[in-house]
């Protein structure tokens, strides 16, 4: 699906006064990356790349840091003129307008917005049911007749130039009011929203974060094994993805990366999988195959389970080769291929004491445990 049409707006304005003291909503940890970070990932992902963030004087420099493929806008003094600076200069059909403060972006609910602005809607709100007693007044109101209304919310953007241009009430709480107090008759689509969406008002809030840390977290358990042949002169091996001199060939079917193989197959087992021999058997085309293919083969499949790399333990025995030297290497690497934080990556090496066919410098093994969670 092509979304050239659409521009992502992003409100991150706000100065967080209900959260805390001296705290950055937006800069917040949330899986491992500061929240503002998370929620751009995942827009991303979806394959949404005209994003606009709206920030205020303080907390720019963040995402000049954090936000580099987004484009920057200062908001306005409230929510209502942040949303008039960012369309002020937009040529996007459509507009997506979300609080930075519901870190859970969710794929279908975006992909419903599209849908129904494409066949005509002026404004879509995702909502949900109120499902606690409701009071005013001291006197109950019918909860069915409630809406909790949230964000994103999609727009024409031509309509949404038009009313806030003319608006005068600078304290709305969200751009459909606009559209809903509108003495024109706007189209308007309500969806119910199914996943969670939840929005980071007060700093008890960031206990939500914490818990969705645990949800739906998953374990596998990797092994591999490769004869070594001592060599007359030195040759190159992979470990880690990273090429060094050796004097020892790892001798395999592939490129005998036996750390890359030992992840794959850590990987495939949390998600349920057969093992990586299953998928790409000893055959003319993985011959010499280059093991970063398996390794984004499970990658992508992870992906797909809308799940990402807690952390990995990693657990090479060999005699020879030696990995202290190109230790650093391997972990920058593997940073790269995993899309994980250094600090949650563990590489150790040991010997076999000069026992077994290990200790004779015959193999060499790797043993690697996962974690992954729900995003």
């Amino acid at each position: 699906m092509s979304f050239k049409n659409y521009n992502f707006i992003l409100l991150a304005g706000g100065k967080s006064t209900r959260f805390g003291k001296n705290v950055n909503k937006t800069t917040i940890k949330f899986r491992d990356k500061p929240l503002i970070v998370n929620i751009i990932d995942n827009l991303m992902l979806i394959g949404l790349t005209n994003i606009t963030v709206v920030h205020n004087k303080t907390n720019k420099v963040h995402f000049k840091k954090y936000a580099q493929k987004c484009k920057l806008i200062e908001g306005g003094v409230t929510r209502s003129l942040s949303v008039k600076n960012a369309i002020k200069n937009s040529n996007s059909k459509f507009t997506i307008v979300h609080d930075v403060a519901r870190p859970l972006i969710n794929e279908n609910t975006i992909l419903e917005i599209i849908k129904n602005l494409k066949v005509g809607y002026s404004c879509v709100i995702p909502y949900s049911d109120a499902t606690d007693t409701v009071l005013l007044n001291n006197k109950n109101i019918d909860r069915k007749k409630v809406k909790l209304i949230k964000t994103p919310q999609g727009f024409v953007t031509k309509t949404l130039k038009e009313l806030h241009s003319k608006n005068k009430d600078t304290n709305i709480t969200d751009d459909s009011e606009l559209i809903r107090k509108s003495n024109k008759k706007y189209k308007i689509k309500y969806i119910k929203e199914k996943n969670e969406n939840f929005k980071l008002t007060v700093k008890e809030d960031s206990i939500k974060l914490k818990y969705l840390e645990f949800k739906n977290i998953k374990f596998g358990i990797g092994y591999d094994i490769h004869r070594l042949e001592k060599q007359k002169s030195l040759c190159k091996i992979k470990l880690g993805g990273v090429e060094i001199q050796s004097l020892y060939k790892i001798i395999s079917h592939s490129d005998g990366d036996v750390i890359l193989h030992s992840i794959t197959d850590s990987i495939l087992g949390a998600l349920s999988k057969r093992d990586i021999g299953v998928y790409f058997p000893n055959n003319k085309v993985n011959k010499n195959r280059n093991s970063e293919y398996f390794l984004e083969f499970a990658m992508n499949k992870l992906r797909k389970e809308n799940l990402y790399i807690g952390n990995i333990d990693i657990m090479v025995v060999s005699e020879k080769p030696k990995i202290n030297i190109i230790y650093n290497k391997i972990i920058l690497n593997l940073v790269d291929l995993l899309d994980v934080n250094n600090k949650h990556i563990t590489l150790k090496a040991t010997t076999n004491e000069k026992s077994g066919l290990i200790g004779n410098e015959k193999f060499i093994a790797v043993w690697s445990s996962v974690l992954l969670k729900e995003f």
